[in-house]
């Protein structure tokens, strides 16, 4: 009998609030790893290799990088290699995000004509989260948006290079297929861009997009959007706005009865 606490060769980590799915697996959320960091060395059959799950902050991986390396120098007890080389967050220009804990992708790559990769990188302090987790699986609408950032990326970092002035990205249509449920563990974006229709005053696309694990496509997003100089369509839907407004003051002064004498 083995006086060993941990003997498995790897341990995935996720964020608290995906407590749920570490349940019966090799799997611990990142305040119980904290906790393991300080067992007695005779209880940890190491190098225990260290798998990144979602949820966790620039910040939290930085942190835990430094608290291991100072617990564990020689690197006799944790394997830290797959969360050194964790692709980094695309960066606020690319996902059009102020907050670094709302970008839910990596920085996206070419690797081929028309076709990207991007890593799927949730923060579980994102706006999407900020309420609750249910069940195990990530939620529909957090993938959504995910393939929503990842079109503004692609399109910023790769495809805007005529376009030098500020620009404004108006969708036209999204559909969404969700094949199976997504986990809390490493998963990526296939990004393929289909059409395009490119002009002076416009680039007009339509792209698809399949959220990858374990080899598999578990959601497929399909996506058209135009971007637009951001002048010109500030001055269309400010015309908008106003015609909108002056539509909603007319139905309401019909419906309002009139006062008696």
């Amino acid at each position: 009998m083995t006086d060993k606490f941990l003997t498995f060769d790897t341990l995935i980590v996720v964020a608290d609030k995906f407590a749920e799915f570490t349940s019966g697996k090799p799997a611990v959320t990142l305040s119980q790893l904290r906790a393991m960091l300080v067992l007695p060395e005779h209880m940890v059959s190491g190098p225990v290799q260290l798998l990144p799950g979602q949820g966790l902050s620039d910040l939290e991986i930085a942190d835990l990088l430094k608290q291991i390396a100072a617990l564990d120098p020689t690197g006799s007890r944790w394997d830290l290699t797959l969360f050194q080389n964790l692709s980094d967050r695309a960066d606020a220009e690319f996902s059009h995000k102020r907050k670094s804990c709302n970008t839910l992708i990596g920085s996206p790559t070419k690797v081929a004509k028309d076709t990207y990769f991007l890593d799927l990188r949730i923060d579980q302090e994102c706006e999407l989260m900020g309420d609750h987790q249910t069940g195990q699986h990530v939620q529909g609408m957090l993938l959504v948006e995910a393939a929503r950032q990842s079109f503004l990326a692609v399109t910023e970092k790769y495809l805007l290079t005529s376009m030098a002035e500020k620009t404004y990205f108006v969708i036209t249509s999204i559909t969404t297929e969700f094949k199976g449920f997504v986990f809390p563990l490493p998963a990526h974006i296939e990004y393929r861009v289909l059409s395009s229709n490119v002009n002076e005053r416009r680039h007009k696309y339509q792209v698809e997009m399949d959220f990858v694990q374990g080899g598999e496509s578990r959601t497929r997003v399909g996506c058209a959007f135009t971007v637009y100089p951001h002048q010109v369509i500030t001055q269309k839907e400010a015309t908008l706005a106003l015609d909108a407004a002056k539509c909603a003051l007319a139905s309401t002064s019909a419906k309002v009865p009139a006062r008696a004498a």
